[in-house]
Parts: structure tokens; sequence; C-alpha cells
């Protein structure tokens, strides 16, 4: 088979996956989408109860959102904030379910590997223009796909920055990994008793983290004994909170 004839694997059928399979329907490409999880989003139920930064009016592709808006798709408000599990209710479920995008969609698939098609470590003549092999893992067991392109769209979620630095666990991290949860726990919900009453760690100053801590201070306030601390590798919190030259954005007497 013809490389122009190979389809084009995209890892991953989360919002922005499904996004690039319907970027490449909209341009007459065939897309073979591949989620690991039982269901299109399966990484977002772990953060479901989180509400999101951006609204949606951030969170909708255009080209996903004229396939959805030609099967009948009510439109969110833009200028609402969702959660995770609007998310996947509201916008990656439904598009997931389309027939363009649902027969080239393949469930409990992981893949494994990337590699080009005979190349190895010891070839690399005409590598550029051998297609794509993926070893896949599923319901029939391991096999190999070839695609003419792959896009990676498997996210970070489930595959965290380690606590040290440098790319690499810290001293003892691997060690005691069943008393570290990574990303946004559902502090107030399923995993309150973990937390409650407990002298809890935070190490990050992203997102996560602070969706992590304002959470186990609205806990602290049912369960008193709950103890926070919060740990970040640089020294100033300036870079991270903002404000001043740090911050962007206009002053609103700037800019009225």
């Amino acid at each position: 088979m013809e490389n122009n004839q190979l389809p084009v694997a995209i890892i991953g059928a989360g919002p922005v996956g499904l996004a690039a399979a319907a970027h490449l329907l909209a341009r007459g490409h065939t897309p073979l989408i591949l989620e690991a999880g039982p269901k299109a989003g399966s990484s977002i139920e772990e953060w479901a109860h989180v509400k999101m930064f951006s609204p949606w009016q951030f969170n909708v592709d255009k080209e996903a959102a004229k396939l959805l808006l030609a099967n009948g798709w009510i439109p969110p408000p833009e200028n609402e904030y969702p959660t995770g599990r609007e998310l996947l209710d509201r916008f990656v479920r439904p598009l997931a379910d389309l027939d363009q995008i649902k027969r080239h969609l393949q469930l409990k698939t992981r893949v494994l590997a990337v590699t080009r098609l005979g190349q190895d470590v010891m070839k690399t003549q005409g590598r550029s223009a051998a297609p794509f092999l993926l070893r896949v893992a599923g319901a029939a067991g391991e096999q190999d796909v070839l695609a003419r392109a792959v896009i990676d769209a498997s996210g970070t979620y489930l595959t965290p920055n380690w606590m040290g630095a440098h790319g690499i666990p810290a001293l003892g991290e691997i060690e005691h990994a069943a008393h570290i949860t990574y990303g946004i726990p559902e502090v107030l919900g399923r995993a309150r008793n973990r937390y409650a009453n407990k002298r809890v760690l935070v190490v990050g100053g992203g997102h996560s983290a602070f969706n992590a801590l304002q959470d186990l201070v609205r806990l602290t306030q049912e369960a008193p004994q709950t103890k926070v601390l919060w740990a970040i590798r640089g020294n100033s919190l300036e870079r991270i909170l903002g404000g001043g030259a740090h911050d962007q954005l206009k002053s609103a007497e700037s800019s009225a």
C-alpha cells in the first residue's frame, strides 16, 4: 500500500485527538484514532470533578463543532467554565459518537511503540519516506498497524512529572509510591478519607497544584486536624502567582 493511502494515526481520543480527526476528515484524509481507555476521553474521568480554568469558547474546536452542529448539537454558553465532567458529556462523548468519527475509533487499544517500517538503530537510509509502524495492544492481542503520519494526543495526565529534579524521581519517590497521588485527587469527594486530618504535602506550582491546594484548604474547615504543606522548586512565588511585571494583562486604569 502506498503511503498516501495509509491513515493518519491519532494516539488518544480526548478533545485534542478528536479535534485532530475532525480536521483530517475536513481535508479528505482518513484518521485512525487509538484510545487506550474503554471510552473516549477516559483520562478526563480522573479529574471530572475539576472546573477548568478556560471557558467553553477555548475548549471547542471549530471543525469539531461543525460536525456536531450538523447533527443537531446544542453548543454550551461560550463564557461558562466547564468541569471535566461537562467537557466529557457535552463535547467529547457526543463528538466520539458521531458516525463520521466512530467508524475510525478503536477503544481499548494501547499504543506500545512507534517506529518506522523496516528501520532500526542500524538502518536509516530512506527513513523519512518509510511509513510509521505502531505496535498496539487490544482485544485481539498485540499487532502492528501502519500509518503515514502520527499525531500524539495522548496528553500528560497519566504521565506526570516526577517530583525530583532533572526529569527523574526524587530519592524515595518510587519506594513510597503508595503514599503519593499524581494529578488532582477528589479531595472533597471520593478521596476525602485519604486526606482528612492528615498532614499533606502538595508539590508543584501549576494549575493542578492550585486546585488541590484550594480543596485541601476547604477540607481543613471540616477536618481541622488536616495540615497542608506546599513545596515548589523555585525560591519565589512571584513567577507562579503573577502580579507586577509578571502580569501581562492591562490594568483597569490603563485600559480605561
